[in-house]
């Protein structure tokens, strides 16, 4: 096998391994058995499981803005029928990256990484900053979205909801999915920032959303 194939070999496996078994339970001598290769190629690729963990954290996270940002390029150039379709769309991509690094990234993990806590808040940050605003404008363009609407106070809203999905209490997480937590969210979001003759239109596709998941 090929030197970069290995890597890649290694880094897929334990991004599944780390996903059903989190960090603590990570064994790098059954990842090692069930790629048939020695510890001492792992460790020549990746000197510390740290360190593999720290690389899928970000593959994750390069995977999730790539996704992201091809969904958001739709969004800007969708029509007034569409928008809210296209956003609900948006919703099932980020709700299915905070569940894969809330399993990646528990409390436990965050208190032992601190900085990889921090770069998620960041990335988060920095997605808000990106890409929520623009959609904003598009919705303002559109006519669908109020344009006396206080940014400053939005953003406020915003990112700490979205900055503290990742800590929604374990009782919660087991009655209500993130998917249905952002739907909820952003279905009382819109409902405060929408023009009133709007709120219709996506409540009518909001519920055709939820139906066919």
């Amino acid at each position: 096998m090929k030197k970069q194939n290995i890597r890649s070999a290694i880094l897929q496996l334990a991004m599944t391994s780390l996903l059903e078994n989190g960090f603590k339970n990570f064994n790098v001598d059954v990842l090692v058995e069930n790629l048939g290769i020695s510890k001492a190629t792992f460790y020549k690729y990746y000197p510390s499981k740290a360190i593999l963990f720290e690389l899928c954290v970000k593959e994750k996270l390069e995977a999730f803005r790539k996704s992201i940002k091809a969904q958001v390029s739709k969004i800007l150039n969708s029509t007034k029928a569409s928008f809210f379709n296209l956003f609900m769309q948006l919703m099932t991509i980020s709700s299915d990256f905070f569940y894969d690094i809330t399993k990646l990234v528990d409390i436990q993990v965050s208190r032992r990484f601190p900085h990889i806590a921090l770069r998620l808040k960041k990335f988060t940050k920095n997605q808000i900053e990106q890409n929520f605003y623009s959609m904003l404008e598009k919705g303002k363009e559109l006519g669908l979205i109020r344009k006396d609407l206080n940014d400053q106070v939005l953003y406020l809203i915003v990112f700490s909801t979205l900055t503290n999905l990742r800590e929604i209490d374990e009782k919660i997480r087991d009655e209500i999915t993130i998917s249905q937590f952002l739907i909820e969210y952003f279905t009382i979001l819109f409902n405060g920032i929408l023009l009133n003759e709007n709120k219709e239109l996506f409540y009518k596709q909001r519920d055709s959303f939820i139906y066919e998941k």
